[in-house]
């Protein structure tokens, strides 16, 4: 059987799945990876307990489906953007990896803001700075850690960390090196300009020169590789997409008539458009897979890792095999109008960069339930902050098509449509982030005869939830959101 691989690397999983040439899921292995908390405001993990997980999914899921590795046609790489992996001359880490929710770097950010930097810069970059973003971290780094800094030869994300991995060559992307604040989008080039800007000038040659495109072959599983994962030596590696732009293009967004929500780490929200744009309010701008065309975004790390909190603090996973079905029963008893509010921003704001998070409201007859349907409520509402800011450039859409763990609950799905007042659909497929960069492997192999293709054929949708008239007072299509 003729199949394709995507990795995906995210906020606290690495997974490797398989598909065949139609979309279908054949087999999926996940493993959740340690986050490190070694300072205030700071989130990091292990590149070597990276490396090994990111084998060992990739070994494992060639066995559990039971397929010949060169049938494996190619293979595509996906992971949570910005960040900081950072390596010497040889390919060594110097340093545990950064994440993109580390938020050491919040003051260089606050600088900016106030002293015209990022107004300087707005035009090239067309995206919003924040602590996570790779400039504000090496800024921290020159001030702070200047030997690990010169240590590091090499500065990649996650996903292009994965890569290397695979092919032995460092390498960046489009999509991601037009999203990490650094890149002038208008030539598509690295400049000095805009490093100088940031203070950071001297570091400008820590990138990678080479910027492949999403489904450009970059290279080829090397012998290592083949021997620590089982796959095949020689089987093509694509240039993949950041995380964000892989379930949106595994979703089928390819025109403003369709936005995009993905409910996962982050809070993610976006349409595709013809031309960029250039605002500060919009949280983010970069390159497409689809050619010629861009991914207006608005996000905050505000979404499901709240829920995460909660489970891990205050509910017993491990005697409770179906945890999330637990939940959902537990809201779905909690009145409707017994409001609890809660404020998702325990990993960041998307508000204000030291807001926290805070549950309101509570009285003595509040329990659990109110507290689980509060959090459901308070990450959908700053979906919806995010999407009004986006309603200011594009029309209302006629669907929103979700991913992320959130879409395998129900009940979140039917307060996605209540409060957004429209249908929302959720693919049939589960590992989007991954099926994403599968299809844009098959697309580089020839598998598919474009991005497009890709599309048409893989892409399944599963019936629409709709709103429920009683909880909400919003007229479809209309660009303002109440509740009663």
């Amino acid at each position: 059987m003729k199949c394709l691989m995507g990795i995906d690397i995210g906020g606290t999983m690495v997974k490797a799945a398989l598909f065949d040439l139609t979309g279908r899921e054949i087999a999926t292995v996940g493993r959740k990876l340690t986050i490190l908390y070694p300072g205030k405001d700071m989130n990091e993990r292990s590149v070597e307990e990276a490396e090994k997980m990111t084998y060992e999914v990739i070994r494992t899921v060639i066995a559990d489906a039971k397929i010949a590795a060169d049938e494996i046609l190619g293979i595509g790489v996906t992971g949570q953007a910005n960040g900081a992996y950072m390596f010497d001359a040889d390919g060594k880490p110097v340093h545990d990896a950064v994440m993109s929710g580390d938020a050491r770097a919040k003051g260089y950010v606050k600088k900016w803001y106030a002293d015209g930097t990022h107004d300087k810069v707005l035009p090239k970059i067309r995206q919003s700075i924040w602590p996570g973003n790779v400039p504000a971290l090496i800024a921290w780094f020159k001030d702070n850690d200047p030997d690990t800094l010169a240590r590091a030869k090499t500065i990649v994300t996650a996903k292009d960390f994965v890569r290397y991995l695979l092919i032995g060559e460092f390498c960046l992307e489009i999509t991601e090196a037009t999203g990490i604040a650094s890149m002038d989008q208008t030539t598509e080039t690295f400049t000095e300009e805009i490093f100088k800007a940031y203070g950071i000038e001297e570091y400008m040659d820590r990138f990678p020169v080479r910027v492949a495109d999403c489904t450009e072959i970059t290279g080829r599983v090397t012998d290592r590789a083949a021997a620590l994962t089982g796959l095949a030596a020689g089987t093509p590696v694509v240039g993949g997409q950041i995380d964000t732009g892989a379930s949106t293009y595994s979703v089928g967004i390819t025109d403003e008539d369709k936005m995009g929500i993905i409910v996962g780490s982050w809070g993610i929200n976006a349409y595709v458009a013809k031309e960029p744009l250039v605002s500060k309010d919009i949280f983010m701008v970069y390159r497409y897979c689809i050619p010629d065309t861009y991914e207006i975004m608005e996000g905050s790390p505000t979404s499901t890792t709240n829920l995460e909190w909660m489970i891990e603090n205050y509910m017993n996973r491990a005697s409770e095999p179906h945890i999330y079905k637990k939940c959902d029963a537990l809201v779905e008893s909690a009145p409707f109008r017994d409001t609890v509010i809660f404020l998702p921003f325990l990993y960041g704001t998307n508000v204000n960069i030291d807001a926290k998070a805070a549950f309101i409201g509570l009285k003595g007859n509040h329990g659990l339930p109110h507290m689980l349907r509060a959090i459901y409520e308070g990450v959908v509402f700053c979906h919806m902050y995010h999407i009004e800011r986006l309603l200011k450039f594009t029309p209302m859409p006629g669907v929103f098509r979700m991913a992320g763990g959130a879409t395998r609950s129900g009940t979140w799905m039917q307060i996605f449509a209540d409060a957004l007042g429209a249908r929302v659909e959720v693919p049939e497929a589960e590992e989007l982030g991954a099926m994403g960069v599968a299809m844009l492997a098959g697309v580089g192999v020839g598998a598919f005869e474009s991005v497009e293709d890709a599309i048409r054929i893989c892409t399944k949708i599963r019936p629409a939830t709709s709103p429920t008239l009683r909880n909400t007072n919003i007229t479809p299509k209309s660009t303002k959101f109440t509740r009663r």
